[in-house]
């Protein structure tokens, strides 16, 4: 290869073989960033134009070790990546290359995100770490770092730059679209060529959610094979990217280049479309559904189904508003007591950010005492609150969920029942202490739960979804809720008239049945805890924080198990374990479920159905559809 160290991986074929100068001398007709030309330092010297214009003197000097073999990674294994993983030897590879590295310990920790400081150390070893006159502070960012020089050289070299509020944000991860914008800016600075279409088109369900400043470094990236083994039919533009995905990416860059190792390493990566049975039987799952929902009279119905941890199949049926607007995959109904498990979510969220303990005493974000008068010892806590065992009297719906109200009612001893705290012999299905859970949330984090599930989980999955009508991006596809019958539950204006109150924890009234969200985004949750906490290879909730959900307090008498806050039972539609929430309310009767031992499940969101149960307790609409594709996709 004549110029190898103007190709975008040659200073990782070549570490130590690079030197690169800055030409003092102005270059008339300069050449565009992807052109190159001999440069007047002689032969294996190329000068050539970065995209700031600036002319770069490139020396090819003969490679001093020999090119890597499979064997040589035969040395850099890690413990936390499991013997036959096809992404195992993609870590090996930029390990061996000193790109990205272990974390110690024999660590790779593949799941972790990769942040802004520590993608431009990558990149800028990439480049052969070249020397840089210039060195730039930050408020977030300065030489004491180990992240400065290599920040420095990449706002030197026009890769990166600081963000509008003056900062670098140096930890904050690095998402897909991003990724493919360093990478794009990077093969300018060494002059590779940068030939795409620049378009995305259909063949991505997203390509409108990708950011305009993105398009076309991702257009690159997507068509180049950088991609290949992240994305199928959906972008995630905003999906952080994990050390595991950056080094199949950089094997991606590698193989272009024509190294034959990193080409043998990208072949086995599998394809990240999972093999698919709700595809291969879409047709006999949609009859099933179209069965049932004429056999409990419903008006509408939405089912997503997940397969290996990835949402694969979408099925609707009737109507989102009847008579008039068929049903269709974004529509959004509001999923009743399925928010309970979204509200829990949040509580894992908060708790990972050192916002609350499980255990703590809900008491200090009250500015009262809350205790049962007949147990003073015992606090009452949010794991109380998720397992419904808080002795909080069970009020009915006309009781105000005001913050006065609620507080009120925290502070005096006839806001509880005589039964213990914490107790699973304790436990009363309670909607009135949700919304005590879901306002003590807000008032630990002074947010808006919509806010801070879009900031973690909603904005970078692309859900559009809230505890309130009007907090919908689409507005104009919410389905009405209809009653068995036909009779109008809750109409849309109805749904937009609530209203998130003036400030945080200013109400309970939305958080245990509010939820406004499709079935196939709700399945993309299922998704995420299905696989642990990953979605798409990106992990967006700690593992401990979904083992904590799924963790049993005992069994209730109707032979269930109640989670945090999901519920679960053994035995049921040919699994051995689910984890589920059913919800009612306004005429919906819904049902999540997952199986973690197979990473799939099922989500099924109806309308105007019978209220009609099976043998299991979940309403039959749900039941029969579910049982039909857990045995198709088993």
């Amino acid at each position: 290869m004549k110029y190898l160290l103007c190709c975008l991986f040659a200073a990782l074929l070549l570490p130590a073989a690079v030197v690169v100068t800055t030409t003092s001398e102005p270059v008339e007709a300069a050449p565009a960033p992807e052109e190159e030309q001999p440069a007047p330092g002689g032969e294996g010297t190329v000068l050539v134009t970065g995209p700031d214009g600036a002319q770069y003197e490139i020396v090819e000097v003969p490679a001093e070790e020999e090119p890597l073999t499979a064997e040589d990674l035969l040395s850099f294994s890690f413990q936390d990546i499991p013997e036959g993983d096809p992404s195992a030897g993609c870590a090996s590879y930029v390990a061996a290359r000193k790109v990205l590295q272990g974390a110690g310990g024999g660590r790779f920790l593949p799941d972790q995100s990769v942040t802004r400081g520590a993608l431009m150390v990558v990149i800028h070893r990439l480049a052969g770490e070249p020397y840089c006159p210039l060195a730039v502070g930050f408020p977030d960012l300065g030489p004491e770092d180990w992240q400065f020089d290599a920040v420095s050289w990449a706002l030197y070299a026009r890769i990166a730059a600081g963000n509008e509020d003056g900062g670098f944000a140096p930890n904050a991860p690095v998402t897909r679209a991003q990724l493919a914008v360093f990478l794009y800016r990077y093969a300018a600075y060494m002059g590779v060529s940068l030939h795409c279409s620049g378009e995305l088109g259909d063949s991505y369900l997203d390509a409108a959610a990708v950011p305009d400043y993105a398009r076309k470094a991702l257009s690159w990236a997507l068509e180049n094979g950088l991609y290949a083994s992240l994305v199928s039919d959906t972008i995630y533009p905003g999906l952080p990217v994990s050390r595991i995905q950056l080094a199949q990416v950089l094997v991606a860059l590698a193989a272009r280049e024509e190294d034959p190792l990193a080409a043998s390493l990208v072949e086995k990566l599998p394809s990240p479309v999972p093999q698919s049975a709700s595809r291969v039987n879409h047709d006999a799952i949609q009859d099933a559904v179209d069965a049932a929902a004429r056999k409990y009279g419903a008006v509408g119905v939405q089912v997503a189904v997940v397969e290996d941890g990835a949402v694969t199949g979408v099925f609707n049926y009737g109507w989102a508003h009847k008579g008039n607007t068929v049903m269709e995959a974004d529509h959004k109904i509001r999923c009743a007591s399925i928010s309970k498990v979204f509200v829990g979510m949040t509580a894992m969220l908060l708790r990972e950010d050192g916002l609350l303990d499980l255990d703590g005493d809900i008491s200090p974000y009250w500015g009262v005492t809350a205790r049962n008068p007949r147990y003073p010892e015992i606090p009452i806590t949010f794991r109380s609150l998720m397992s419904h065992t808080s002795s909080i009297r069970v009020f009915g719906d006309g009781v105000s969920r005001s913050y006065s109200a609620v507080r009120s009612k925290l502070g005096s001893s006839a806001g509880y029942s005589s039964v213990m705290p914490g107790a699973i012999t304790s436990w009363n299905y309670n909607n009135y202490a949700f919304g005590v859970l879901g306002m003590t949330l807000e008032l630990a984090a002074d947010r808006y739960l919509d806010d801070i599930l879009d900031e973690k989980l909603f904005s970078a999955m692309e859900i559009d979804a809230a505890f309130t009508g009007s907090g919908i991006g689409g507005t104009d596809r919410i389905a009405a809720l209809y009653y068995h019958g036909g009779a109008v539950g809750r109409s849309v204006p109805s749904l937009l008239s609530d209203v998130r109150p003036d400030c945080p924890g200013g109400t309970g009234e939305y958080f245990a049945g509010g939820l406004i969200i499709s079935a196939q985004d709700l399945a993309k949750l299922a998704a995420l805890l299905a696989n642990d906490g990953c979605f798409e290879g990106a992990r967006l909730l700690d593992a401990e924080s979904v083992a904590l959900m799924e963790s049993r307090y005992g069994r209730l008498g109707d032979g269930t198990y109640q989670a945090l806050p999901l519920r679960s039972q053994g035995g049921i539609y040919g699994r051995d374990t689910l984890y589920y929430h059913t919800g009612s309310a306004y005429g919906v009767y819904s049902f999540f479920s997952y199986d973690p031992a197979a990473r799939d499940g099922v989500v099924v969101l109806t309308t105007g159905a019978s209220a009609a149960k099976d043998s299991r307790g979940i309403y039959a609409v749900c039941g029969e559809i579910s049982q039909y594709i857990y045995d198709k996709i088993a």
